[in-house]
């Protein structure tokens, strides 16, 4: 039969029919037959309808995720903004001069695709950075920026002196904070300039004589020179004179007595100035010697900040005669005690190649305070010298060899002064110290008038703080109330307790780092009992040793107690001896005037309780 093309018509009215029938039989529960086999699942072609349907939402489901994948990839959502093409610099000078005007440049810029809302710069700067000009100016070196459109960018300039010490290195840093546009957080970016200082625009040298003999007038001179158009204010030029070197004078004055420091209050730009320096050198000193001169300046610490050092090297040409003064055998300086005997030694020699001729040798004290330190009633000195006011000299009068001194020989002066037993009482002055010297005067050399002169290097001696130490055991203090328990007599096996007191007098100077300790005697325990006024009392186990220790001890504290029990159990073959308690009480301090150490020390205390007159007799082991 052939085929029949249907109308457009016909075809809706049976696609409708069709659908109809679908529905009914698919909601209809009447119409199910009865012959249906519901054991069985079998597979049922899905109506064309339901497969447009659910194609159809897979596709708008594809095609919606597609779209937010290309939205959040292409878009620049600010969860992907990280600031890389933002950035900022330093640029400048890593070596400078100290004080010399120094320029950095800091260059920020925006290469991102978004603009900047907000963007702030700040620099942070060494403290020894003086700002003079920045652009655009700033009161706090802080730059509000605004908004930075995308490919925009900016300068700050920052203009400046370092004064700060030779081969410091210092960093100049700079922080750039900013917000993207419609972004709600902030980045920062960092850009650091390490800058070292390499030199100074504040310059020194020491001028003076190539050639010398000892004893013979020295005029050495410190020039310094302000290289730059800068202001400088309170810079300290100091000199490092050798040993043998000996100041007399200088100008300006020095800030110090020993003529080693000055302060140039006002260096103007370009300025010059000298420091002129008299002096000598030792008899003693001889061949290429260094004087050293520095300029710097004091930081907020009071420590002294190098600008610039110089050296000048000199030649001392061997001298005909050549003298020494020791004290207590030694040339140093050295600290003393009240009640202390000094005991010198002046000896000279002609070392050169002719007789010297009618020489005087005279020794020089000088005092803190003046004229109230030494003893000069109880002054020995065999040889006879004349004391006038704090000078004994000696000539061929008193000793007939100084007439004539031949190539090659010398001879030996002694002498013995004591000071002072105690502090004066009427003085407000607590340093107390005395700086000697000898003094040798040549008249002729071989028969030839010379008038030369020389001297010795100073020997100082600084009178410590006068402290003093005390160490007792007892078993009744000094009311008779017994601080000890047991049998005393000690018996052998049986514990008897002890006290042991320390005590520190100290009124003169203030004391750092004191120390006492002593080792507990074989058979002693230290019962953890103790009393201390300050400081810091402990045992050590390891070695059996009690260690007491306080940082400061001010003059206003005259006296430290410190006390611990310990208890002895004679052995059998103590018996009938007087047993050691503690071996030697140890006390070290710190002289904080002098800087000198003091050492002090105390014999090992017995069971003999010397001191404790209620126990008088009852130290023997029974």
């Amino acid at each position: 039969m052939p085929f029949k093309k249907k109308s457009p018509i016909e075809n809706s009215v049976a696609h409708e029919s069709e659908v109809d029938a679908e529905l009914h039989r698919i909601y209809d529960p009447e119409s199910e037959s009865e012959e249906q086999d519901m054991t069985r699942l079998d597979q049922v072609d899905h109506s064309f309808v339901k497969k447009v349907l659910v194609g159809m939402m897979v596709f708008f489901a594809v095609l919606a995720a597609i779209s937010w994948a290309g939205f959040f990839f292409f878009s620049p959502q600010k969860e992907k903004f990280a600031g890389e093409k933002v950035s900022v610099t330093v640029e400048g000078p890593s070596e400078v001069k100290s004080g010399e005007v120094t320029t950095y440049a800091v260059h920020w810029k925006n290469d991102e695709n978004v603009a900047l809302g907000t963007a702030k710069l700040e620099l942070r700067l060494p403290k020894n950075f003086t700002v003079t000009k920045t652009d655009p100016s700033t009161e706090n070196t802080t730059w509000q920026i605004g908004s930075v459109a995308s490919g925009h960018d900016g300068l700050v300039t920052i203009q400046g002196v370092s004064l700060a010490p030779l081969d410091k290195a210092m960093d100049l840093q700079a922080i750039l904070t900013y917000r993207p546009a419609d972004f709600n957080s902030e980045f920062q970016k960092v850009a650091t300039r390490t800058v070292t200082i390499k030199d100074s625009v504040v310059e020194l040298e020491v001028k003076g004589p190539t050639k010398i003999l000892p004893g013979d007038k020295v005029a050495l001179t410190l020039a310094y020179h302000n290289n730059s158009s800068n202001d400088f204010k309170n810079i300290h030029v100091r000199a490092i004179w050798p040993d043998n070197f000996i100041p007399d004078s200088s100008t300006p004055d020095s800030t110090d007595t020993t003529l080693k420091e000055w302060v140039i209050v006002d260096l103007p730009g370009n300025a010059r100035g000298t420091i002129a320096v008299n002096g000598s050198f030792a008899s003693s000193a001889e061949g290429k010697i260094d004087l050293r001169g520095q300029v710097g300046f004091l930081d907020q610490s009071a420590q002294f900040q190098l600008q610039r050092e110089t050296v000048f090297t000199t030649t001392v040409l061997k001298g005909d005669l050549v003298t020494t003064l020791l004290l207590n055998g030694k040339a140093d300086d050295q600290p003393i005690h009240f009640g202390d005997t000094l005991r010198y030694a002046l000896s000279y020699k002609n070392t050169g190649s002719v007789k010297l001729e009618d020489v005087s040798l005279s020794a020089v004290f000088e005092t803190t305070p003046a004229d109230k330190v030494l003893r000069w009633n109880d002054l020995k000195d065999k040889a006879g010298g004349v004391r006038k006011g704090n000078t004994i000299t000696w000539t061929k009068r008193q000793v007939p060899s100084l007439a004539n001194i031949d190539a090659g020989e010398g001879g030996t002066l002694d002498i013995e002064l004591p000071i002072l037993a105690e502090p004066l009482a009427s003085s407000k002055d607590a340093t107390y110290q005395v700086t000697a010297y000898l003094q040798a005067d040549v008249v002729r050399i071989d028969g030839d008038k010379v008038n030369r002169s020389a001297k010795t290097a100073p020997v100082i001696a600084k009178v410590v703080s006068d402290a003093r130490l005390s160490a007792q055991a007892q078993f009744f203090n000094k009311d008779g109330i017994p601080v000890g328990s047991g049998p005393l007599p000690p018996q052998v096996g049986k514990e008897t307790t002890y006290r042991v007191m320390w005590k520190i007098d100290n009124s003169l100077h203030e004391l750092t780092s004191l120390k006492l300790s002593t080792k507990l005697s074989p058979g002693v325990v230290w019962t953890g009992l103790s009393s201390t006024d300050a400081g810091d009392l402990k045992f050590d186990a390891g070695n059996n040793k009690m260690i007491w220790t306080l940082n400061w001890m001010p003059t206003t504290i005259k006296t430290l107690n410190v006390s611990f029990d310990i208890k002895l159990s004679p052995t059998d073959d103590q018996r009938g001896d007087v047993p050691n308690l503690i071996d030697s009480t140890i006390f070290e301090a710190v002289d904080k005037v002098t800087s000198d150490a003091l050492l002090l020390s105390q014999a090992p205390l017995t069971t003999a309780l010397v001191g404790d007159d209620l126990a008088a007799g009852k130290g023997k082991v029974q």
